[in-house]
């Protein structure tokens, strides 16, 4: 049904279809409320957390001039030239000035984004004329469809959403430009704000001139589509210069026009030839329209082998793909002839995914459920011509079935968004939902090592080094836990494995070195230590590792040039001036210790280690009054820790302060109670002041925690108390 247009020179008043918009849209947002009002609740998941929680560039006052001059993943001091998404980081900028880091806010507008993404299909379809039946039903099926939920339940998914919303603004302003007389400029413009908005939210809208073109080719407004491009003309430049402008922006600010950090683990197109990867890109396409028809298995990691790589040009696979593309050709054949409407969802559908189909260019992931939100547009929109074809020779089954459909949608869309709950849902969903994907299993294994379980995590990374032999992280990652659990000597050969898989990454190097360490291997880890600094140059990490490597074989001096060398190189980092204090002191270069020491509180005031160790050289050196106050510093800086306690105590002995010693004493005992130094101090105190029992105790408490006993004096003690 063709919906009664304006007369060419007509006032442009309000049509009924704008009049009565208001309700639509009040469905579409209150819809969008009942299917992602559970994610509410969701916390900030997976890339939430860079991009979002820790991202200072949205903290920051004054930061647009920066947002906009910055990759999307910069999220700190340095920029990191990879995608170029600055609207998108804007919207959470401005979230973060409303609402703080509270994640209810950031998921409250992923809803009512995709509340007003649902209102523009809706919109759309009747601005092109394919009747509001065919404008519910799309708009209906695109509000439930389950594969949108990776687009709205997690806050990155936004970049999604506004593209669409604006890619969709942009080609509904331009359609209305076609049949106004007045204002007719305004809405050009709007349009074109529109499309460069979306390309700043995302780099898949550059396909708007195409879908423009495939517009006034299939859909022409206002005469036959030869007349329409040739008045168009200038309007095409309008929007090509646009994109001129963004394509500079992002050159500017990238260093090129396609930049973006690719892996094969994410996208294995990127490890295979061009004849495997189209094959691959192809089987792709097809599982995109095979989840948009039969989304009941989703998941949001497709990385590697979870979808192989094509077997060939027979692989099986393929034949979905081959016979979704000739079904594609025969209905914008048939559609040309019969439907406009329904040959242009088709080349919607299908333009819209170039570019994030890897069929063009490689990009980041082989597939992801969320690349295909503004792709579907189409797809729901065949969906509503279906619906309002039954309709006209069954209206009752029609609704019956469009019903289920709806309703089938919602369940598995509500169920879906818990996935995004927290990190530990997500993880374990991941791993289960993508069982041949080691990234999954990668994930789950960081998850589970962050939360203690040791076990778990060893367990997880041994499975994604089973699925991906040739991921050195796998191998590192699984080594760091072994460490942990205390087995050394499988950690060491774990390592092993990541620098041969990779002997270009120091990180696997520096931690070789330090499982030596642990495994008590000093002599080893120094000669690894020199012998990655001959490969690498100068290297902090290697030169501080050094350090604490001749510290344990007791070579001071030379401890001290490796922690002044690692200094020399990161000269703000408060650490190294922590290592390098120490290494003095046991050099006797008491005041230089002392420098350093200082040095590393000026970059770190609140550093509790860096307060104890400072105390601990004037303690020794004899200066305990002086010692007193880092001492307490650091005892009130990180009160839970019996050392800091145990040190102050022992200062205040040294210093006459009697009752505080027995205090910070007792303070230390109360949060480590075998701790055999602070009983036998106790006990000693104790004794002197004539309280014998309590110090007998003490005492005899120590002797039987302490390896060989006593010392001497201890003993003499203990034997002279009745």
């Amino acid at each position: 049904m063709r919906r009664k247009q304006s007369e060419p020179g007509s006032a442009d008043g309000p049509t009924p279809e704008s009049q009565a918009f208001f309700l639509p849209f009040l469905t579409f947002v209150l819809l969008s409320f009942l299917l992602y009002g559970n994610t509410l609740s969701n916390a900030f998941v997976h890339d939430d957390k860079p991009l979002v929680a820790e991202n200072r560039l949205i903290r920051e006052p004054g930061g647009l001039g920066r947002i906009f001059s910055s990759g999307y993943w910069t999220t700190g001091d340095q920029s990191v030239p990879e995608l170029y998404r600055p609207v998108a980081v804007a919207t959470l900028a401005l979230n973060h000035f409303l609402g703080g880091a509270n994640p209810i806010g950031y998921h409250l507008i992923n809803i009512l984004l995709h509340a007003c993404v649902c209102a523009l299909v809706y919109g759309l379809a009747l601005e092109l004329s394919a009747g509001t039946a065919v404008a519910w039903a799309g708009a209906l099926l695109f509000a439930v469809h389950p594969v949108h939920t990776e687009a709205v339940a997690p806050v990155v998914g936004r970049t999604e959403i506004l593209a669409a919303g604006f890619f969709l603004s942009a080609l509904l302003l331009d359609r209305i430009a076609q049949r106004r007389t007045a204002r007719r400029y305004r809405f050009l413009a709007g349009a074109s704000l529109c499309y460069l908005a979306a390309l700043f939210s995302k780099e898949n809208a550059v396909a708007f001139p195409a879908v423009l073109l495939l517009t006034d080719l299939v859909l022409p407004s206002g005469g036959d589509y030869r007349q329409v491009l040739r008045r168009r003309s200038w309007e095409y430049g309008l929007y090509l210069s646009a994109t001129v402008v963004y394509l500079g922006a992002r050159y500017a600010v990238l260093g090129g026009i396609v930049r973006s950090i690719t892996k094969p683990i994410d996208n294995p197109i990127l490890a295979a030839d061009s004849w495997t990867g189209f094959l691959t890109a192809l089987i792709a396409a097809g599982k995109y329209v095979g989840l948009l028809l039969w989304p009941l298995h989703l998941s949001a990691d497709y990385s590697r082998d979870q979808i192989p790589l094509a077997a060939g040009l027979f692989d099986p696979r393929l034949l979905l793909s081959f016979l979704l593309l000739a079904a594609g050709v025969v209905g914008v054949v048939w559609g040309w002839r019969r439907s406009r409407s329904v040959a242009w969802s088709v080349l919607f559908y299908a333009v819209t995914m170039l570019p994030a189909s890897n069929i063009l260019i490689p990009i980041g992931t082989l597939f992801a459920e969320r690349l295909v939100y503004l792709p579907s547009v189409g797809f729901c929109l065949l969906g509503g011509l279906a619906f309002a074809a039954i309709r006209g020779r069954q209206a009752a089954a029609a609704s019956a079935l469009l019903g289920v459909v709806l309703v089938f949608g919602s369940a598995r869309t509500i169920a879906r968004n818990r996935i995004w709950h927290d990190d530990g849902v997500f993880a374990v969903a991941t791993a289960v939902d993508a069982p041949r994907s080691a990234k999954a299993q990668h994930n789950l294994g960081a998850y589970l090592q962050d939360h203690g379980d040791l076990a778990g995590a060893e367990k997880a990374y041994r499975r994604a080094s089973e699925l991906a032999p040739d991921w050195a992280d796998t191998f590192s990652n699984r080594a760091g836990v072994l460490v942990r659990m205390g087995h050394s000597e499988e950690a060491i050969s774990e390592y092993r494995r990541a620098i041969a898989l990779r002997p270009d990454v120091i990180r696997f190097r520096v931690n070789l070195g330090y499982a030596l360490y642990q495994d008590r291997k000093f002599e080893e880890a120094v000669s690894l230590y020199r012998e990655a600094l001959g490969a690498f140059g100068d290297s902090a990490p290697l030169w501080t590792n050094l350090g604490a490597s001749l510290m344990a074989l007791e070579r001071f001096p030379e401890a001290v040039e490796a922690y002044r060398k690692a200094v020399g190189l990161e000269p703000s980092n408060p650490d190294y001036y922590l290592n390098l204090g120490q290494a003095l002191a046991k050099t006797g270069e008491i005041d230089r210790s002392v420098a350093a020491l200082r040095k590393g509180i000026s970059f770190r005031p609140n550093a509790a280690n860096l307060r104890s160790a400072l105390g601990l050289v004037l303690l020794e050196k004899g200066d305990a009054t002086q010692a007193l106050a880092p001492l307490r510093a650091a005892a009130r800086l990180d009160p839970g820790n019996a050392f800091h306690h145990y040190n102050l105590a022992r200062a205040c002995k040294a210093a006459g302060d009697v009752g505080t010693a027995l205090a910070e004493y007792r303070s230390a005992l109360r949060i480590t109670p075998d701790a055999a130094p602070a009983l036998r101090e106790l006990g000693l105190l104790l004794a002197r002041r004539g309280e014998n029992r309590e110090a007998g105790d003490l005492l005899r408490r120590a002797a039987a925690l302490t390896p060989g006993g006593l010392d001497a004096d201890a003993r003499r003690v203990l034997e002279r108390l009745p």
